[in-house]
């Protein structure tokens, strides 16, 4: 009796561990760093690209939202390199970002990049942001449209503004 105790409680204590160290030994994926919002994030060394959503209307036009962040000691020039899924063919737009810096574009009353709409809603949108010659990285941005409430407002103010010519090569 007292043997079938002990082999019952061993075998109790037994499977409660084994079956409670899978939450021991795996991956919590609360603690992963992660952007809490639709668009897309990357880092660099010097520059960070925040939020980027590709929001497109349907007055033809589509705009590419979001921020970028410096940690550089000076200012420096940041290239984002749209990628036309059609043609592979890749239009660069400059940024000047001031050191230590924030650069809002589609919000906080500063203008959108204007894209030709290649993509639909549901797609994501090839870029690339070039800090230096070495140091790059690419970011897959999302297609969305009007169809949230929180995005149809933004885009119906940003269809609103006339076309602003940006720098682009």
């Amino acid at each position: 009796m007292l043997v079938r105790r002990i082999a019952i409680a061993l075998a109790a204590t037994a499977m409660t561990l084994s079956l409670s160290a899978c939450s021991l030994s795996g991956n919590v994926a609360s603690l992963d760093p992660y952007s809490p919002s639709d668009g897309q994030q990357i880092d660099l060394e010097s520059v960070k690209a925040r939020n980027l959503i590709y929001l497109v209307g349907e007055s033809g036009r589509g705009f590419l939202i979001g921020s970028l962040v410096s940690s550089a000691t000076s200012d420096i020039e940041v290239k984002l390199q749209y990628v036309d899924p059609a043609t592979d063919e890749r239009t660069d737009y400059f940024f000047d970002v001031p050191a230590g810096a924030k650069v809002d574009f589609g919000y906080n009353g500063n203008p959108a990049v204007e894209l030709p709409i290649v993509e639909t809603p549901g797609q994501t949108a090839k870029f690339y942001l070039v800090e230096s010659e070495s140091i790059s990285g690419l970011i897959q941005v999302p297609v969305l449209d009007g169809t949230l409430a929180e995005y149809r407002m933004l885009l119906e103010q940003l269809e609103a503004q006339e076309p602003v010519e940006t720098e682009e090569n």
